[in-house]
């Protein structure tokens, strides 16, 4: 093979190369098809009113239970919808004590995250602000179509504003509460069991109409929820406004 045909096969070897290298998509450290995830963005003390999906008894629940709650209103980022109601906020049970002689029922939860879609999960912290038993329909709600198969009545309309004029679930509620003084039934925003089936309000505090469940902060950013006389046991749908952190 003389000199003039080596060197032009490798002439079109490098072209060749070259080709291929400038056909390939450059490296920018992340797949080529990969969509940017939306996010949830939050400002500490953010109030969310939402709804447990299911019932959690202190008795049963274990340590890692799953706890899942839904959102009662749209989620909003200014004007854009960044979650459409029903939302879940996923969290789990980080303890949970049976009521046994003179020994406390206790159930602590956390909640860890929001489902924007399958595919999106964004972290999220946030404690129990309130809580109150599930919200029943009126004969008036019944009357209108607004009893338990069309939905909680009085929980939305179609601005994703609450029928009792609440703000939209992103907006600030105010002052965090209290610890301290949250939680005792009968109380400035507690009341007896006839506040307990009405929405609550994203300023309510303390547990409402839930007779001897007292509500208080956990240690690891979370919330803890006492009886001292019987199991604590939260049904399906129960009311609640979580404060973000």
């Amino acid at each position: 093979m003389n000199r003039t045909l080596i060197l032009g096969l490798g002439l079109a070897l490098a072209a060749q190369i070259s080709l291929a290298q400038s056909a390939q998509p450059q490296d920018s450290g992340a797949p080529q098809n990969a969509q940017p995830a939306t996010e949830a963005r939050f400002a500490p003390g953010t109030a969310l009113r939402v709804e447990l999906v299911k019932t959690i008894d202190a008795k049963k629940a274990k340590p890692g239970d799953p706890v899942v709650v839904k959102t009662l209103d749209e989620l909003l980022a200014g004007t854009q919808v960044v979650a459409p109601r029903g939302a879940k906020i996923l969290g789990h049970v980080v303890a949970a004590t049976p009521h046994k002689g003179d020994t406390p029922s206790t159930l602590e939860i956390a909640f860890d995250k929001i489902s924007l879609s399958p595919e999106n999960e964004v972290p999220i912290k946030a404690v129990i602000q309130a809580l109150a038993e599930p919200e029943m329909p009126t004969a008036a709600d019944y009357a209108s179509g607004n009893g338990p198969a069309g939905g909680n009545p009085g929980n939305s309309n179609p601005m994703g504003r609450s029928a009792g004029g609440y703000p939209p679930m992103n907006s600030p509620a105010g002052p965090a509460p209290n610890p301290a003084s949250v939680g005792n039934p009968g109380g400035p925003q507690g009341g007896g069991p006839a506040a307990a089936n009405k929405p609550l309000p994203l300023d309510a505090q303390g547990v409402i109409g839930m007779s001897g469940v007292t509500l208080s902060a956990g240690a690891q950013a979370d919330s803890v929820l006492t009886s001292q006389k019987h199991n604590v046991k939260l049904e399906s749908d129960t009311q609640m406004i979580l404060r973000t952190q």
